[in-house]
């Protein structure tokens, strides 16, 4: 249930697209009745090749931007930051559009175009009135149906294939020859080449990272063919569209910019685009031959195995909020042909609320959809800002990959949802910035180990990006990109996985070993609490002692949490590996790196309250310039951290730094936080760890009603995945949490935020996995657990204590 989005209206704007993809290739279909668009990506095309942006300047000012933040001279110190720990580029590459194949689909009677742009075949208001759209969670596809001025019935199946990795549209009518159609590839003047070859379009470009888009169509009944640069269809039965992109592929070494001026030269993915589409158009026309109903049975064929292995990944979970599984088997027994069909997704939009448990549901679902298709194999990168899903040249903050919240966001539901190997690419691009961040960590500062401030991009550039004083100079990227790594095993408890990237962890950590500094707070042993300087709250801003405003300090909260959460993870990992905790090259590292983690963690500055009871956010108190700002950067210890533990005293009240969390939240929303998507599912995530259910479910509502686009989309805005994926998180959260204790126990909260809505008093939930390496299934009717399940993973050998309905 609740796994097909309906649309009785072709969308406007790109935002509100389908989308579709398969971890290198995404798509966004327009879903349009007669003119059709596709919007197309690929994971690999960026605006450039690799650049060196490293600061000069940096090592030699560094001490004295150091002093000057020491002395409270902060305008000086980002004057002299602006130009010497900037990099000497602003921006690294951003990812970009493929192009866009536009197809229009025309009876005879109907052809012929206007002169007026766009140059489109004129839609009917039959097709209009008729139209239905579609996009199938559970299948991975996207559908359009609508009937004609004649009468003639049309459906298109689209769909992003795994296993073939390629696009494909299946275009069929209930009439025989009545399927016309005229398409081409188009990407605006970013183009070096548009042109066609054995019945195939093609669309070159060398601007940025080359490569060439191909397309090419199998009919039964009329003829398909090429004129000009177009792929054209004339009276055909039915016809299987296909689509690739091949761009130069990087195999992740260091590369310089010569080396790579020189690899482009040789155009190997033109060939590999041609080869593949003539492999493809061989196989579908010799199946075709070999059946009577040919087309349809190849279509058949390749969509059903791209349906099977794309539900491999699908029906490892299940959530499913306001029915019980019995419920929902009875219901699915009596659905029509139209199944769940009853109203649209953008009409469910306009009527979000609380009791609107349908709409959570889909949205559910469409979230774990887009986790499935924009981070797996046969991609290699990970979900950006936008996914995989990008119509721009220049899009908004480049489409890449912003480490100071957005990309960790990005993968907060994956292990929980059963698809760890989904996060894989994540540890990809890390791998990627490692060598990069080594340099920048040396070059720039003089320290060992790696460093990554707050954006990657496809080459892993560790520089400095933008000169945005609140957030181009963060250095804690590596660090909190390092933490996935011991979270990932906490879910699935592969020490071979463990020890493969384990070493990104350790050399997070060297860096902050060199590069932390002794400040003028004192810890218990008598000596200097450590600190980032200089530092910032990210993209924050705070009122000066002089009145002015400034983003440099000494040291902030963000800082000391997940410092603490990366060397407390590679303590564990020291502990559980022992000897077999080893660098890059297989050496292991030695005994004085970990007596320095520990020393660290022990200098590391407990967090401190503002007189009215809330958190500090640096490590003064300081006067807030946006005190509803989106980012809460210094709640990273409540979530995803674990400085802050919800747990209540011997009296049953909460922990000190619980209420020290909620004021601290309460605060920034009495002042306008949480008002980007990202940041509205961040919030929901905090309410979901405090156990305040009701709370969560008031921002699922303002999410949904203020930041969530007619396809259900986040919009920041503009459209920003991470919402989806982190309200996904936080859902899940509010059903089920998980941690290992010290002792090694699981500890495992069933319903710990369950709101008191009534519709969300029932329901079930089947193969969330949880920490220790087991999965979970389970159901809760009138806000009791039951029919509890724990199933056990290939590496599970730990005891778990389920503690249920709440904290």
């Amino acid at each position: 249930m609740n796994d097909i989005l309906y649309f009785n209206k072709p969308p406007a704007v790109w935002e509100h697209y389908l989308p579709l993809g398969n971890g290198r290739l995404g798509a966004m279909v327009k879903a349009a009745p007669c003119n059709e668009i596709i919007q197309l990506n690929e994971e690999g095309i960026w605006s450039g090749g690799p650049i060196d942006r490293i600061n000069p300047d940096s090592l030699k000012y560094l001490e004295k931007v150091r002093q000057l933040v020491k002395e409270g001279k902060v305008m000086e110190a980002q004057e002299l930051g602006l130009q010497t720990l900037s990099g000497t580029s602003f921006n690294e590459r951003v990812y970009q559009t493929a192009g866009d194949f536009k197809i229009d689909f025309f009876s005879t009677a109907n052809y012929g175009i206007e002169c007026k742009y766009p140059f489109n075949h004129k839609t009917s208001k039959n097709c209009l009135d008729s139209y239905s759209s579609s996009l199938n969670l559970a299948e991975a596809s996207a559908k359009v149906t609508y009937t004609d001025d004649e009468g003639v019935e049309f459906c298109r199946t689209t769909w992003i294939s795994a296993p073939d990795d390629m696009l494909f549209m299946y275009v069929r009518a209930n009439q025989k020859g009545k399927i016309n159609f005229r398409g081409y590839l188009d990407r605006g003047i970013w183009v070096d080449k548009a042109y066609a070859k054995d019945g195939f379009i093609f669309l070159e470009d060398s601007h940025g990272i080359p490569f060439c888009l191909g397309a090419g169509a199998v009919c039964s009944g009329g003829e398909c063919s090429t004129s000009g640069f177009c792929l054209t269809g004339t009276n055909c039965d039915e016809v299987l569209f296909f689509i690739d992109i091949q761009a130069w592929k990087w195999d992740g070494k260091k590369i310089s910019r010569e080396e790579y001026d020189k690899a482009v030269r040789n155009n190997y993915w033109s060939d590999f685009c041609y080869d593949k589409l003539l492999k493809m158009r061989q196989r579908i026309q010799n199946n075709q031959k070999k059946q009577k109903d040919g087309l349809r049975h190849v279509f058949e064929a390749i969509y059903r195995e791209h349906v099977k292995e794309y539900q491999s990944y699908w029906k490892r979970m299940e959530v499913h909020i306001g029915h019980e599984k019995s419920e929902e088997i009875e219901s699915l027994k009596n659905m029509g042909s139209d199944g769940e069909k009853n109203c649209s997704i953008p009409e469910l939009l306009q009527n979000a609320s609380a009791e609107n448990i349908d709409l959570i549901n889909y949205y559910i679902n469409f979230d774990r959809y887009l986790l499935i298709r924009a981070s797996r194999k046969p991609g290699v990168l990970p979900a950006n800002l936008q996914g995989l899903w990008n119509c721009s040249m220049e899009p908004p903050w480049g489409s890449k990959y912003t480490v100071n919240i957005n990309t960790e966001m990005n993968y907060w539901p994956v292990n929980m949802s059963n698809l760890s190997e989904c996060e894989i690419p994540l540890f990809n691009l890390l791998e990627r910035a490692y060598p990069n961040g080594c340099e920048v960590a040396k070059r720039m500062y003089g320290c060992k180990g790696y460093v990554i401030h707050h954006n990657l991009d496809f080459w892993g550039d560790s520089a400095p990006q933008d000169n945005w004083l609140p957030g181009t100079y963060w250095v804690l990227g590596a660090a909190w990109l390092a933490t996935h790594i011991w979270e990932h095993f906490e879910y699935t408890q592969d020490k071979d996985f463990l020890r493969r990237y384990y070493y990104l962890m350790h050399e997070a950590c060297l860096f902050f070993v060199d590069f932390l500094q002794p400040c003028d707070l004192i810890a218990p042993d008598s000596k200097p609490y450590l600190v980032i300087n200089p530092s910032v709250s990210p993209e924050n801003s705070y009122i000066t002692k002089a009145g002015q405003v400034g983003a440099f300090c000494e040291g902030c909260e963000m800082d000391n949490m997940i410092l603490e959460h990366v060397f407390t993870s590679c303590l564990k990992a020291k502990k559980l590996c022992e000897s077999e905790c080893l660098d890059k090259v297989g050496n292991p590292y030695n005994q004085k790196d970990f007596d320095d983690f520990d020393y660290v963690l022990k200098h590391l500055k407990k967090p401190g309250l503002n007189k009215d009871g809330s958190l500090m956010e640096w490590n003064s108190e300081v006067e807030e310039v946006e005190p509803g700002h989106r980012h809460i950067s210094h709640l990273y210890g409540l979530f995803p951290g674990h400085t802050i533990a919800v747990k209540k005293d011997a009296d049953g009240n909460d922990e000190v730094l619980v209420t020290v969390a909620k004021k601290t939240l309460e605060k920034r929303l009495s002042h306008g936080g949480g008002h980007t998507g990202w940041s509205q599912a961040w919030i929901i995530n905090f309410y979901a760890q405090l156990g305040m259910g009701d709370e969560a479910l008031s921002a699922i509502v303002k999410l949904l009603s203020n930041s969530t686009l007619p396809n259900l989309l986040d919009n920041h805005p503009p459209f920003q995945i991470d919402g989806n994926y982190g309200a996904y998180a936080a859902i899940i959260r509010m059903l089920v949490q998980s941690e290992i204790r010290d002792s090694g126990q699981i500890a495992v909260k069933l319903l710990p935020a369950l709101p008191a809505q009534k519709e969300w008093q029932k329901g079930y939930v089947r193969g969330v996995e949880i920490k220790g390496g087991y999965s979970l299934d389970f159901d809760w009717k009138d806000g009791k657990v039951q029919n509890i399940k724990c199933i056990p993973g290939p590496f599970a050998d730990k005891e778990v204590k389920i503690i249920k309905n709440g904290l």
